[in-house]
């Protein structure tokens, strides 16, 4: 059954009674919930088509959203979204294909593959909710999957926005504190994600109250709130790394950079297994390079590198990084905003603003998010901010001398009597008679008083 149009939620004083009886059969739940149970007693009552009117009038009262509930007029756009969302993935599946098999694993464009997968099914499922409204399990799934990945791409960005803060501030950026902080950051984020699934889906599957629907209705609110301010994560956290300036002992720290990566032009690919060349290389560093923090490239840093810098890597600056950050968070951020007025005005949708048009949603969930990874895509994110793997068991087993900068107490007396010898070169050759082979006889002396010494410590 094709709707042609529930726009327009006029209906007459039958329609108006025989809902009313439904609701009395029902013991007078609160308008606009149950509509899943009110659809099937309707197929009951009616047939498998349900009249024009009926639908005017149970959509009129559902709950207003952004996007609002699609017609017939919603399938070519939520198409063309569809398509290329489709093309999107597999442009990201193709790059970390390609790394992968070049030894280079960002693994974050999984989580991308994963958002676009989640983009496409919910502009799929709205295709044929637009064809019959009274699929309300469909139309649940496709509200639930267009609000979801939004909330993905924040995480992502909150990833990139961690690996910045690290690169700038390694000591703390590596702290099991901060990295309790935002394992606990992420997890709330999914109690949150729980939380509005359920409050969002249960209005339409159950009866309810008044006072259990404004319930519900407040915690989406609530939720709303709290995924606003998770959208400025990423930036507050770069704020930060910014705001306060590294340390002495970020800028004491041996770091671990990716020194093979030589551009992020938009059609450069590392070097084919230059992982493991630089890896290798650790079998011959001291033992401390070998738990050096692992930050992303750069060449402007404020702290030591195990490997130096060459003339080949070019400037690889992170202006352009920031700069992808703030724009896709002020995207993500006017997305989560309209979302987050759409739900304060809790009203029902023949009463809707015209943030609830679905030109807003496709603007706002579709062009520019599709902007978004765009942006990923042509500012290489894969390589901006890819972080090198930890170290093969191997290399990390290895146990080699330490560097240090204090003087040994035998070094000390070599020094001292090369020094003197050297002075008694000087002396002879200005005329005063030494005996060369009294010195040999006193150093030879001294150096066995200094096995003595230390004979104890060297004895197996």
């Amino acid at each position: 059954m094709v709707v042609q149009s529930t726009t327009n939620y006029d209906y007459t004083g039958a329609t108006a009674g025989l809902m009313d009886l439904l609701r009395y059969l029902n013991n007078y739940p609160a308008l606009g919930t149950g509509i899943e149970r009110l659809a099937n007693q309707g197929h009951n009552l009616l047939g498998s088509e349900l009249p024009i009117e009926f639908l005017k009038y149970q959509v009129g009262y559902q709950i207003n959203l952004i996007g609002s509930y699609p017609t017939d007029t919603d399938v070519v756009p939520s198409a063309i979204f569809v398509a290329a969302f489709a093309v999107l993935l597999f442009v990201h599946l193709g790059i970390f294909i390609i790394n992968c098999s070049r030894h280079h694993f960002f693994w974050v464009s999984i989580g991308w593959v994963f958002y676009c997968i989640l983009r496409c099914i919910g502009f799929g499922l709205r295709i044929p909710f637009g064809k019959d409204v009274t699929r309300v399990p469909t139309g649940i799934a496709s509200e639930v999957l267009l609000i979801l990945p939004s909330i993905v791409l924040v995480s992502l960005n909150l990833i990139l926005a961690q690996r910045i803060f690290t690169w700038r501030h390694p000591v703390g950026g590596s702290r099991k504190l901060f990295w309790g902080f935002m394992i606990t950051l992420y997890i709330f984020v999914l109690a949150i994600i729980g939380m509005t699934i359920a409050c969002a889906a249960i209005p339409y599957i159950y009866f309810l109250s008044e006072g259990v629907y404004l319930s519900y209705k407040k915690v989406v609110q609530a939720s709303a709130v709290l995924i606003l301010a998770y959208s400025l994560t990423a930036i507050s956290l770069i704020g930060l790394a910014y705001f306060f300036k590294p340390t002495r002992k970020d800028e004491n720290l041996y770091t671990y950079q990716p020194w093979w990566i030589e551009s992020f032009s938009p059609f450069y690919f590392v070097k084919k297994g230059a992982v493991y060349e630089a890896e290798e290389t650790f079998m011959k560093r001291n033992h401390n390079h070998r738990h050096a923090i692992r930050v992303i490239a750069a060449t402007h840093h404020h702290y030591n590198m195990v490997e130096g810098l060459t003339n080949q890597r070019g400037d690889l600056s992170h202006n352009w990084s920031l700069g992808l950050i703030a724009i896709t968070t002020l995207f993500i951020f006017v997305g989560s905003l309209c979302r987050l007025i759409v739900c304060f005005q809790d009203r029902y949708t023949r009463e809707q603003s015209r943030l609830c048009d679905p030109v807003a949603m496709y603007i706002l969930w579709g062009l520019l998010e599709v902007i978004i990874n765009v942006l990923y895509i042509v500012g290489r994110v894969d390589l901006r901010f890819y972080r090198p793997d930890i170290l093969p068991a191997k290399v990390r087993a290895i146990i080699t001398a330490q560097q240090s900068i204090e003087q040994s107490d035998a070094s000390s007396e070599f020094d001292q009597y090369s020094s003197e010898e050297e002075i008694s070169d000087t002396e002879s050759s200005e005329g005063f008679d030494l005996t060369p082979n009294v010195q040999k006889e006193g150093f030879v002396k001294n150096a066995k008083e200094l096995e003595s010494d230390y004979d104890e410590e060297f004895r197996f």
